[in-house]
């Protein structure tokens, strides 16, 4: 990995390049030797020409202080991560570093241990941020093969879900009684039907896998989340005839709890769920779907009438 020190102290700063090379870590000084070891100009002009990993930032520094360049380093592109580096009198501009994307910062003296310790965590997240972009660029590229097969299946699915709702049409004419086996041909046509409704939420899933979930937490709207769900199964729900009941707090409007966690996930948990609860009713009964806080945690349940697992 590649460490850049921005210090106007020189004996400082010099020695600790010295000592993370000896460890195997790329490192430099924001300066020339000889010279001021650390300045804004100098670190903007040195972070143009070659991409760092991590900065080490002194929060006083000649000109421009570390925070001012601090906000012009989150704005540079590749942003590196940046951990400052404050004495004891200067802690109030440390904070006000953290709270403008800083990692971390380092009180002065600091040690080689903590040095390296930022620098183990900086190399991980690296490896997250790979690992993430990898994965990002492979759910992409599956999500262009599942538009591509969603959209040939669904094409003749709709098909033979409108020709078999016409084939029902016509078996409930007066005339169609007189035919023998008529209540057979109706559930031949039933079973088409709801096999088809099958394959097309096969189909929607696979759409889903291409796009990825967001794990990023956030306030979410849980009654919007199961409204989504529902709305997703209504066909087979109707197929079945499954009555839903909803039980959530009466007094819940725009004041319902908003629970942090990802939306997306949560949709993606309810929906199963409520699947695993319609195969377990094949020949009707109930949904209920209902929601309670307790002890400062919001419990959303599923349950179903039906036979269990």
């Amino acid at each position: 990995m590649r460490v850049l020190i921005v210090d106007d102290e020189q004996a400082f700063a010099e020695p600790l390049a010295q000592r993370l090379e000896l460890r195997g870590i790329e490192a430099a000084v924001a300066g020339e030797t000889g010279k001021m070891a650390g300045d804004a100009e100098t670190a903007l002009g040195m972070l143009s020409r070659q991409e760092w990993d991590l900065v080490f930032l002194d929060v006083c520094l000649p000109g421009m202080d570390g925070v001012s360049l601090l906000k012009l380093l989150q704005e540079h592109e590749p942003r590196p991560d940046v951990v400052m580096l404050s004495g004891a009198t200067e802690m109030s501009q440390a904070v006000k570093a953290m709270r403008r994307g800083a990692l971390n910062w380092l009180a002065k003296p600091v040690s080689l241990d903590a040095v390296l310790e930022e620098c183990r965590k900086a190399r991980a997240e690296s490896r997250r941020q790979a690992r993430r972009l990898a994965e990002e660029a492979r759910l992409r590229s599956l999500g262009r093969i599942a538009e591509g097969v969603a959209h040939e299946v669904n094409n003749p699915l709709n098909i033979i879900v409108q020709a078999a709702g016409l084939m029902g049409d016509s078996l409930d004419s007066p005339e169609a009684e007189a035919l023998p086996d008529i209540e057979d041909l109706r559930e031949s046509l039933k079973a088409i039907v709801t096999q088809s409704m099958r394959v097309r939420e096969i189909t929607r899933k696979l759409l889903m896998a291409g796009v990825g979930l967001d794990p990023r937490s956030a306030p979410m709207d849980v009654q919007a989340v199961v409204s989504r769900v529902l709305t997703l199964l209504q066909g087979r729900m109707d197929s079945l005839k499954v009555t839903c009941r909803l039980h959530f707090p009466p007094e819940w409007g725009e004041d319902a709890p908003r629970p942090l966690g990802s939306a997306l996930e949560l949709e993606q948990i309810c929906l199963h769920l409520v699947e695993n609860a319609l195969d377990a009713m094949p020949d009707g009964g109930t949904l209920t779907l209902g929601c309670t806080v307790e002890k400062q945690h919001l419990v959303l349940s599923v349950t179903d009438t039906g036979q269990g697992i």
